[in-house]
């Protein structure tokens, strides 16, 4: 999908918007199908767009609640931070400020911003601007994405040692494939010596290797590329790539976990901030990533849809805890929904934390152990011929 930037007249006013589409064609017909007067319209390029990372992104709106809780009106706050900000949350701030001047609404003009922010971010915003409680939303938006990046941090960090243990063990095999065994393998050849067997699967792993590493490379490369190619283009094989991550042990609790948090602490905020419950459920299941958890959410909402009890449709989905299912029946009896959501939303978080902790404690262990069964293969089939040889003398 490409962006457009829509000039447009209402009003004897001018006014702008932004358009997604996949040509200038199909933006145009948007347009007119608004039955908006078009003044301009063309493609904002990538170096154009105002992208900002997630931490630039929680420093925008905690900065933005900082000032209005000091009783700076909107546009106030917004030149202050054109002023005193970083470069990238200047560009933020002052484009937020033409789209406010164009007459847009606060919700409509950060949708235009290229913000990256989700339907329930943007639902928050408009919630606020009903309520005058811009300030308190602003900062829940601040944490909620502060809780993703140190939600990423801890899974940064739970893979990090892995991966680099697993590179460092490549690496070292790559090394004494192309560089070591070639030596040895000339003084076995010249001994005519029988080998031992795991010096012969040794060698011939370096031979296949010589004999192949380019095609190795250009296989990998080109599946890799296409992996990430199809994934992004289909939606029945990102499905199947999302239901199978779920079923690895360290992946799916992750995952489960993860996306189970984010979608109650964003359904408690909706519901505190006054959206009905088949709404706040709709805009929450939309922050829900993993494709074959968004199909199960779906299926909530339908079964909502139909009549069916809270409680009862968590149950049907089949993907929730017992405990879960008992505390939204409970929050149903009690009128409590939105706290006790936000509980919810901490027992997922604590039960991510508490896995991350014990995964990490066995892993430095299992990764020790793989090294030593490295070390143990490559050192049996260089030096067991030689040993051999050496006793036969």
């Amino acid at each position: 999908m490409r962006i457009y930037e829509l000039y447009y007249l209402k009003n004897q006013q001018k006014l702008k918007k932004i358009i997604k589409a996949k040509n200038l064609n199909t933006a145009q017909t948007m347009a007119l199908k608004q039955n908006l007067q078009i003044i301009s319209l063309k493609e904002l390029k990538k170096q154009s767009r105002i992208k900002i990372s997630d931490t630039l992104f929680c420093a925008f709106f905690k900065e933005f609640a900082l000032l209005l809780n000091a009783g700076l009106s909107i546009k106030e706050a917004l030149n202050l931070m054109s002023e005193n900000s970083s470069k990238h949350l200047k560009d933020a701030a002052k484009e937020l400020s033409v789209n406010l001047n164009s007459g847009q609404s606060l919700s409509v003009a950060f949708s235009n911003l290229a913000l990256n922010l989700n339907l329930s971010e943007l639902s928050l915003i408009k919630m606020g601007e009903k309520t005058g409680n811009l300030a308190h939303i602003f900062s829940q938006i601040a944490e909620l994405r502060t809780k993703l990046i140190l939600n990423k941090k801890r899974f940064k960090k739970a893979i990090h040692y892995p991966c680099l243990v697993f590179l460092a063990l490549f690496g070292a095999f790559l090394f004494l494939m192309f560089f070591v065994v070639p030596e040895f393998l000339d003084i076995f050849e010249s001994l005519g010596a029988n080998l031992p067997l795991m010096t012969q699967i040794l060698l011939n792993i370096y031979v296949f290797l010589s004999e192949n590493y380019l095609s190795l490379i250009c296989v990998f490369v080109g599946f890799l590329s296409g992996f990430i190619v199809i994934y992004k283009k289909s939606v029945k094989f990102a499905f199947w790539v999302d239901l199978m991550l779920l079923k690895f042990p360290f992946f799916s609790r992750f995952i489960l976990y993860h996306q189970n948090y984010y979608f109650f602490m964003i359904f408690s905020l909706l519901l505190q901030s006054g959206n009905a419950l088949s709404q706040a459920f709709h805009l929450a299941s939309s922050s829900v990533e993993n494709k074959f958890l968004k199909e199960k959410f779906k299926q909530i909402e339908l079964s909502l849809g139909q009549g069916l009890e809270l409680s009862l449709a968590f149950k049907k989905a089949e993907i929730f805890d017992e405990l879960v299912i008992s505390l939204l029946h409970s929050a149903m009896k009690s009128g409590t929904l939105d706290l006790l959501s936000a509980k919810i939303a901490h027992f997922y978080e604590e039960k991510q934390e508490d896995f991350i902790e014990i995964f990490l404690k066995f892993l430095e262990p299992l990764m020790t152990l793989l090294v030593g069964i490295l070390v143990l293969f490559l050192a049996l089939g260089i030096f067991l011929p030689m040993w051999e040889l050496s006793s036969g003398v």
